[in-house]
């Protein structure tokens, strides 16, 4: 996926090594206090994947790191060489602090998004269409409308699902391949759409408008999402991409049950 099809910016430095250590730019990520004045941090990257590494002192009033490691903040870091236990986290050097994602929606459809992503991304393996997914996704969550972040979301979870490949065809029946206009259905636990001959009983319909809307989102620019005007509402549209990520990904957040409230099975599909 294009970087400009999510927001994501063109300058991305590659991680580098000097003397042994690992200096990588990413994204922070995990915090869990060690002992009664340290940290274990664990910051996603574009080149590395997500690294861990023990920030000493980070508690402390004069730590050099204060202020460096909030959740979700663009960071420059170096981390000591890995020599098969955990690395140190030697330097800090904070390179964006995203203060609009601290309104509780915003933080939480970020939380959402970044949940997805270290999915994606174990430790030291790399992707780098994920790391653009999710820096490209903040951008926007950061900037656009509070009435525009479901949609958003939306649009970043139909991204995710595509570049791991558990994106199902929107446009057309999974079993014969005619196109879904004017109707489509799931059937079981099939992932596939299908159309009115191949789903079996008892099958699900899908709404009209909110099959439509996935599908605007899945081929418009992520830069036009926040200004995509369209009748479907994203908390209805948002069942069939859980039924995707539960199945991809094995497990269910919480968070998105708070960005998607509305959206139930009743509400959004009728049984045929």
């Amino acid at each position: 996926m294009p970087p400009d099809a999510h927001g994501a910016p063109t300058e991305n430095p590659r991680g580098r090594r000097q003397s042994g250590n690992l200096i990588t730019v990413g994204v922070v990520w995990r915090r869990t206090d060690f002992r009664e004045s340290s940290r274990v941090v664990s910051i996603l990257t574009r080149d590395h994947g997500r690294v861990t590494g023990l920030a000493k002192g980070a508690h402390r009033p004069d730590s050099v790191f204060l202020g460096r490691l909030d959740f979700l903040n663009e960071v420059a870091a170096t981390f000591s060489p890995d020599r098969g236990g955990l690395r140190l986290l030697t330097r800090v050097e904070l390179r964006r602090e995203r203060r609009a994602l601290r309104h509780p929606a915003r933080f939480v459809a970020a939380s959402h998004l970044a949940q997805l992503c270290d999915f994606a991304m174990p430790e030291d393996r790399p992707d780098p269409a994920i790391y653009d997914l999710l820096v490209g996704g903040l951008n926007l969550i950061e900037r656009c409308t509070s009435s525009a972040i479901p949609r958003i979301v939306l649009g970043l979870e139909l991204r995710y699902l595509d570049h791991l490949g558990a994106l199902p065809d929107l446009h057309h029946c999974a079993e014969c391949g005619v196109d879904l206009h004017p109707g489509a259905f799931r059937s079981g636990d099939a992932p596939g759409l299908l159309c009115r001959r191949h789903a079996d009983l008892p099958r699900h319909a899908i709404g009209t408008t909110s099959l439509q809307l996935l599908q605007r989102l899945h081929t418009t620019p992520g830069r036009e999402w926040p200004d995509l005007v369209h009748d479907g509402d994203p908390r209805l549209a948002a069942v069939l991409p859980a039924i995707w990520l539960a199945a991809a990904t094995e497990q269910r957040t919480r968070l998105r049950g708070l960005i998607f409230a509305r959206a139930t099975d009743g509400n959004a599909q009728g049984s045929h």
